[in-house]
């Protein structure tokens, strides 16, 4: 009876995200509109744009963008079309970073 449950709650999850895992479409780096170039450009630092992808929210298109440093998944942004900075997440813990610049001077 547990496992039938558990299998049932499976199912169920698998069929309610995998339309979630459909809606966002990988994007051309140099096919993004002008305006979110540049406003990549002014957020990425010393970073290297890495991946980017399109998705529709309402009557807008939002681009997500990843963005690395050294190898390693730093920021993700959020733009609108327009270029319009929707969000930006920092990927890395800022706790850890802190503690590497701390060995780093002994």
């Amino acid at each position: 009876m547990r496992l039938v449950v558990l299998l049932s709650l499976l199912v169920l999850l698998l069929s309610v995200s995998i339309p979630f895992v459909s809606f966002a479409d990988d994007v051309p780096l140099d096919s993004l509109p002008q305006a979110v170039r540049e406003t990549i450009e002014m957020e990425k630092g010393d970073g290297v744009v890495k991946s980017a992808d399109s998705y529709s929210w309402g009557n807008a298109t939002i681009f997500r963008v990843e963005i690395d440093v050294e190898g390693v998944p730093d920021l993700e942004l959020q733009i609108a079309g327009n270029g319009k900075l929707i969000r930006a997440d920092r990927l890395r813990d800022e706790k850890v970073d802190n503690e590497k610049g701390e060995d780093d001077s002994e």
